[in-house]
């Protein structure tokens, strides 16, 4: 017992007479770690982007759970401290955002140069494929052979699509919302209005309630702010139709922009069609992100269903898991732009004058939205931010080479 108590206390005086410096312990960095940098740090860099696995779980919040709650009980603190004040803020006091007027008209012009350059470029005989059973979309000259077919009767075929000649339509998504004439008094379509109000594309209700002005698609435009009451808004501006409601401007305005468009189209090679409807893509992508900073989109958490507003519609439409707890209602979230522009990913041809994609390499295709693809075959140069996401660095193995591929 004595002799252990001396080993001990021996090797606590070697450890006291140890000295260690605050300065000579120095933290790991990555810079002594060369190699440590993850790929995901690269601004640059997207990966092929991968289906939910599950689509009966709802679809993640942009906003988390927590700011929401917080956010909820600001306005209701808000409601009780004023019962009765003027929204001072557009655009939810009723008025338009003065310096968001222009880039509705910019993203409206966009989204028409935008089509019409489409369907030149398809009309060049830049081929689009939609399969006949699901909603895949190829650009090329054939139908690919990956077999990734979910619809009626894929099964019995082994998932091999069967391809259809596609359309404009096709490439680019535009899912549809109802129209609204007065957001802020009435921002809610009920169920029995669903016949009535007309339904019209998620990124052109945007633009309308943004400051765009149609004479199909009218919307009231107020001179002096509503006012909130309890939770409730009210409009106290007298009703008159000469002051209430600015004159919108005529369809044949717009109209000849997207003639000249077209027009001047045709006098362009299909390389600089293909540049110049890439680039109508991309401004009409950042125009609609500035928009939505201030102008609420709303989706359903199960479906792909979109409504533009300061609130979800009251449609029973909802078909998705878990509606039959809901009565039909959608579960309403707050959208991000792939809802409100759909990029509708297709497997990226490198060669469109080579054989179908086969389905044994499918690991080594990449992927890129169908409107880039389609620029890219009509001779644009590739985006950066898709130079990954293509996998242009990879090379394809030969099929009797699979196997000894890592």
């Amino acid at each position: 017992m004595q002799r252990r108590k001396r080993i001990t206390q021996i090797s606590l005086s070697v450890i006291s007479k140890t000295r260690f410096s605050s300065s000579s312990i120095k933290p790991l960095t990555n810079l002594d770690f060369p190699y440590s940098k993850a790929t995901d740090d690269d601004p640059l860099y997207a990966d092929v982007p991968k289906p939910r696995k599950d689509k009966s779980e709802r679809k993640p919040y942009p906003t988390p759970m927590k700011e929401l709650i917080r956010r909820a009980k600001e306005e209701k603190e808000l409601r009780k401290s004023q019962p009765c004040r003027v929204l001072e803020d557009p655009p939810d006091n009723g008025l338009l955002v003065p310096e968001l007027v222009h880039v509705a008209r910019r993203v409206h012009r966009c989204r028409a140069s935008l089509l019409s350059g489409l369907s030149a470029i398809i009309h060049h005989h830049v081929s689009v494929h939609r399969c006949r059973f699901c909603s895949e979309v190829h650009i090329g000259k054939e139908g690919h052979g990956i077999r990734t077919c979910t619809g009626p009767g894929s099964g019995s075929r082994s998932a091999t699509h069967v391809w259809n000649k596609g359309r404009a339509s096709d490439v680019v998504l535009f899912p549809k919302c109802f129209h609204l004439y007065d957001r802020a008094v009435k921002p809610r379509v009920i169920h029995d209005e669903r016949f009535t109000v007309p339904r019209i594309s998620a990124v052109l209700e945007l633009c309308i309630q943004a400051g765009v002005d149609l004479e199909k698609f009218p919307a009231k435009r107020r001179s002096k702010p509503v006012y909130s009451i309890e939770g409730r808004i009210v409009d106290f501006e007298e009703v008159n139709n000469r002051n209430s409601e600015t004159a919108v401007t005529s369809v044949s305005t717009a109209t000849p922009l997207q003639e000249d468009d077209h027009y001047s189209t045709e006098k362009k090679s299909l390389k600089e069609l293909s540049v110049k409807t890439m680039d109508s893509w991309f401004e009409m992508v950042t125009g609609v992100k500035e928009l939505m900073e201030r102008y609420k989109v709303w989706t359903c958490g199960y479906c792909p269903e979109v409504q533009v507003g300061p609130k979800g519609h009251k449609v029973k439409m909802c078909k998705a898991t878990k509606h039959q707890m809901r009565d039909g209602m959608h579960a309403w979230q707050e959208a991000t732009i792939d809802d409100v522009v759909g990029p509708n990913y297709v497997w990226h041809v490198r060669d469109p004058d080579s054989s179908a994609l086969d389905n044994s390499l499918q690991r080594f295709y990449g992927k890129a939205p169908a409107v880039v693809e389609l620029c890219v075959q009509g001779g644009a140069p590739v985006p950066d931010q898709y130079k990954s996401m293509m996998r242009l660095d990879v090379v394809y193995p030969q099929r009797d080479e699979v196997d000894l591929v890592a």
